[in-house]
């Protein structure tokens, strides 16, 4: 229990950065309601959608590779290689990016957002360049530092466009001192604040991480590279998969939703409403991402335990149980959360499909905990496979459903994505690296909470106030009973 614990101060800190870092970007969803539309919050999403999918490609799946050699090769070589490798890669994509922004712009379907393309490709040079240097921290159990240097990052992104968005306008329009010359020099940009904030508060992550990227040096020995390539590649392949099953429904819904399936909304606009909608998901990416952060390294240095099998079994448990809390908490009182961060009515129509994308979130996590067995057993080439398998699920699913029941086809695609990946997993893992998981009660948990979540979207008092009480109240109770069912095997020494 002891390395469980460690394991979760980990966890914690990453966690806590990673909650109030989003919880601070996620402040910046009722000023973007507030101040523009859907169709230019679709541009937005749009964008940065392309650029999700781009950093995977960036990165070249070389952070786990990372783990996996430094943890028992020459840490600074393997720390040089990968590093270098990155530079070199992220230089050339940048480039084209920013010399072709102009055509790639309208590629997108977005010709008058060439210079956001410019500006997002610096940003996705910065954030592979960092990319190493983080890993590095998060291999060398530096929590702190990267909570730090991530929480900056963000804090410094969040503040600029508060300032950009609202503070500049406010001084102008009450004509406080230095207003003349605000209004002479202040551009009109609009969405653009959006991605300057994050160009300058990526920029500024150069002299926050300077200490680790001045520890690089530029070599590349291939004898010495080839194998952590071998290695990065099949993960590779299967971020871009990944990618595409997290990322495609967006892309796809400019192109497959009929305009006008919902009233007086064009796909664009469609689009910018359901990436709004879609943000109410990162309560659950929340947990995921600081499990990860924490637990690549943590599996790692585990591996050779002879109770490996015995304690992933109880990480998988607890994550499993926390994960469905998050669920839970967040269905049970969506309509209250979209009142505060949708500000504009128009966001909130698309609420109903956020317990789906929960649930599909949920898989998602469960599948990051099974996919560790081939990792483990270097057998890398299996995450392709089943990353492959999820984007066929995600390209069909969304083909067949999204034209004809639109948002809640995206939803339900994307449960039955990582429903797919997670089955097939855990079936060919249980051959090739056997786990004792204790999925016969995680199942029963799953259904209950998906009843739990189902029966509150059916029973609304009329009252917005006093059902927004009741359910509260519901989900401290909630909160409660499965504090008390686990608290014997927590407090257990």
């Amino acid at each position: 229990m002891s390395k469980i614990k460690s394991l979760a101060s980990q966890t914690a800190v990453y966690g806590i950065s990673s909650i109030l870092g989003r919880l601070l970007n996620y402040a910046l969803v009722p000023i973007h309601t507030d101040l523009f539309p859907p169709k230019e919050m679709g541009i937005v999403t749009g964008l940065y959608v392309h650029t999700g999918l781009l950093l995977v490609v960036y990165t070249f799946g070389m952070e786990t590779s990372f783990f996996r050699f430094a943890s028992k090769d020459n840490k600074d070589e393997v720390y040089n290689s990968t590093s270098t490798f990155i530079i070199i890669l992220s230089t050339i994509l940048s480039a084209l990016i920013y010399f072709y922004a102009e055509p790639l712009a309208t590629l997108a379907g977005y010709p008058t957002a060439s210079t956001y393309v410019g500006w997002l490709a610096i940003i996705l040079w910065i954030d592979a360049l960092t990319a190493i240097p983080f890993a590095r921290l998060r291999l060398e159990n530096k929590a702190r530092i990267f909570a730090i240097a991530r929480m900056s990052n963000i804090i410094i992104n969040v503040g600029l466009q508060v300032f950009f968005l609202y503070a500049i306008p406010y001084i102008i329009k009450n004509e406080y001192p230095g207003h003349e010359w605000l209004s002479s020099v202040y551009p009109d940009l609009g969405i653009g604040y959006i991605f300057l904030a994050n160009l300058v508060a990526s920029l500024l992550l150069i002299p926050i991480l300077w200490k680790w990227l001045a520890k690089i040096r530029f070599r590349l020995d291939w004898n010495r590279f080839k194998p952590l390539f071998i290695y990065a590649l099949p993960i590779f392949v299967t971020g871009v998969a990944g990618m595409f099953n997290e990322q495609l429904d967006k892309i796809l819904i400019e192109h497959f939703l009929p305009d006008g399936f919902y009233d007086d909304m064009d796909s664009t606009q469609a689009l910018g409403v359901y990436g709004q909608t879609f943000k109410l998901s990162i309560f659950m990416m929340l947990a995921i991402q600081a499990f990860r952060y924490a637990g690549e390294p943590f599996f790692f240095s585990n591996a050779k335990d002879k109770k490996a099998p015995e304690l992933f079994a109880k990480v998988m448990h607890y994550f499993v149980l926390l994960s469905l809390l998050i669920f839970l908490l967040v269905s049970i009182n969506v309509n209250f959360i979209g009142f505060i961060f949708l500000r504009d009515g128009a966001y909130r129509m698309a609420l109903y499909i956020v317990p789906i994308l929960l649930l599909g979130k949920l898989f998602y996590g469960i599948y990051m905990n099974l996919s560790i067995w081939f990792k483990l057993t270097d057998e890398t080439i299996y995450g392709t496979y089943f990353s492959i398998i999820g984007a066929i699920v995600t390209v069909i699913g969304n083909i067949l459903l999204l034209p004809y029941i639109g948002f809640i086809g995206c939803a339900i695609t994307s449960v039955l994505c990582y429903l797919t990946m997670t089955v097939i997993c855990y079936r060919i893992g249980n051959k090739k690296y056997p786990i004792p998981y204790n999925f016969r009660i995680l199942t029963v948990y799953i259904l209950l909470a998906c009843i739990i979540a189902a029966g509150s979207q059916l029973v609304k008092l009329e009252n917005f106030y006093w059902d927004t009480a009741a359910r509260l109240i519901l989900s401290l109770v909630i909160v409660a009973l499965v504090y008390f069912k686990e608290k014997p095997q927590l407090t257990k020494k």
